[in-house]
């Protein structure tokens, strides 16, 4: 039988390694960007395109950080063609949009090692969420990621920041997976790479929150985690002894 606490996990830097195959996603959304200038006989440099990206990743930061809100992939391109002074219709801004959604697909990030194996093991025990920020990559497409690697089927509910609405801390992300999963708080944790995100709304929450450093070392000596682990293998001996 299925404890009644709940596990949730995060996505970015702790179940997946951000940065593997970037370029290829990068890529992606850059040959679709220029193909879109070019019907548009706008011509457009790689260096633009960076500063552009730059542009919306920081507005991107100033709205996650200052609002608790993660704008999407539609807001995000919207932010990337005002930086290029590109007018494109809605209709190219949603599909150019979902291009930059489904890159993640075509560069798929590397898992983090053991996160498989220890995943299913704790699934035996817990009910397991998603608890994820998103940014160019919505929850459709990270469903989709965690179903080609197996890891899917082990997860009954999901909290993404596009769908909820808000982003971590906010409580509502971890309320859904509160809600989804029929669980407590007492005996529940989250487990995430970022401090001031995965770590204080777990606390706040009132659930146990593990700082995983495995990818990811910003928080390992600024944190208040309950755990701090490197690697997957000792989580699983913290959750499952």
């Amino acid at each position: 039988m299925k404890s009644t606490s709940f596990v949730s996990i995060d996505f970015w830097n702790t179940i997946v390694i951000a940065e593997t195959n970037g370029e290829k996603r990068a890529a992606k959304r850059i040959d679709a960007l220029k193909s879109l200038a070019d019907t548009h006989s706008q011509t457009i440099t790689d260096s633009q395109i960076r500063e552009a990206h730059a542009f919306a990743s920081k507005k991107f930061d100033e709205i996650w950080f200052g609002k608790s809100r993660t704008p999407d992939s539609l807001e995000l391109v919207g932010f990337t063609l005002e930086s290029l002074a590109l007018s494109v219709s809605e209709t190219e801004q949603k599909e150019l949009a979902r291009v930059y959604e489904d890159s993640l697909l075509d560069g798929p990030p590397e898992l983090a090692p053991g996160v498989k194996e220890t995943v299913e093991a704790l699934s035996k025990k817990y009910k397991l969420g998603i608890i994820s920020d998103t940014m160019f990559s919505p929850g459709r497409v990270l469903k989709d990621y965690l179903d080609t690697k197996g890891l899917g089927q082990f997860f009954t509910a999901f909290a993404f920041s596009n769908e909820v609405g808000v982003s971590k801390p906010h409580p509502d992300m971890y309320q859904k997976i509160l809600d989804d999963t029929s669980t407590g708080r007492d005996g529940s944790f989250h487990i995430g790479d970022i401090q001031p995100t995965d770590i204080k709304g777990a606390q706040s929450f009132g659930i146990k929150g593990i700082l995983y450093t495995g990818i990811s070392r910003t928080y390992e000596n600024d944190n208040t985690a309950d755990f701090v682990s490197s690697d997957w293998d000792s989580i699983g001996n913290i959750l499952l002894d």
